[in-house]
């Protein structure tokens, strides 16, 4: 899945916006969420994984950086536990976007991995158990978007 020219325009802007915010902030918003998830809040944690996924992309390019990826990992392991039938509808472009810089984050790994260049074997695990739970909320009717 290929993100189109205005998904690639979303998935900078909100990689600028976690930019913008600083890490600071991110963890202080990650620590205070809630058990359960609201719209707003699963919402905003897409947003953060989208930039991050595409933070951690552009890290592969170099090796000694690898905070997104180790901060995408964290926010990973809570969006795993998600429960699509469970979970209020998030924002439906978000939810597309963040499966779609994950999956596109995740195909790079797998080269990566090929060529004995990367170590991010648990991040390809957690991207994988996620985008299954992304496709869970599209597929369960939560979300209604046209492929």
């Amino acid at each position: 899945m290929e993100p189109s020219h205005e998904a690639q325009n979303e998935i900078g802007t909100a990689t600028l916006e976690v930019a913008e915010t600083g890490s600071d902030t991110e963890d202080a918003v990650a620590e205070d969420l809630p058990d359960a998830l609201d719209s707003e809040t699963s919402t905003m944690m897409l947003r953060r994984c989208t930039a991050l996924a595409a933070r951690a992309r552009v890290d592969l390019l170099s090796p000694s950086r690898c905070g997104a990826a180790d901060e995408l990992v964290d926010l990973l392991a809570r969006m795993e536990s998600w429960d699509p039938a469970a979970l209020e509808a998030p924002d439906p472009t978000m939810t597309v976007l963040a499966a779609a810089a994950l999956q596109d984050l995740t195909e790079r790994l797998r080269v990566a991995e090929l060529q004995q260049e990367s170590h991010w074997s648990m991040l390809i695990t957690s991207t994988d158990a996620v985008l299954a739970v992304l496709r869970g909320i599209m597929a369960g009717g939560a979300l209604r978007v046209p492929a």
